[in-house]
Formats: structure tokens, sequence, C-alpha cells
């Protein structure tokens, strides 16, 4: 149970954060661009989430 926890507190945290900088960075770095916020709703979002997962199952497998 605890290879899922940190599999899920990495994903979300990871997820999050990718979310947030491709959402936010186009606007501020081309707001004419109005397709802009997809990266972080398709691409950056998911991707970080995946990441996230295998990174937090990771640690937990290396901790103990």
């Amino acid at each position: 149970m605890t290879i899922v926890r940190s599999a899920l507190r990495g994903g979300c945290l990871l997820g999050s954060i990718g979310f947030v900088a491709g959402f936010v960075g186009p606007i501020v770095l081309t707001p004419e661009a109005n397709q802009g916020p997809l990266l972080g709703i398709l691409v950056t979002g998911p991707g970080g989430f995946l990441v996230g997962l295998a990174a937090g199952a990771l640690a937990d497998l290396r901790r103990g």
C-alpha cells in the first residue's frame, strides 16, 4: 500500500507542477496564442503525472 501512496503522491505533485507550467507558461510567453493553455491540459499535466508515478514508486522501492 505504501508504494501506491508514494506513487500517487509523486504523480499528483509532478502532474500539478507540469500542468501549471504548461498552462501559465504559454500565456505569459505568447499571450496572443489562443491555444497555448492546451499544452498544459493535454501534454505537460498528464506527462508530469506519469513521470511522477514512476518516480514515486521508485523512490519508495529504494527506501525500503
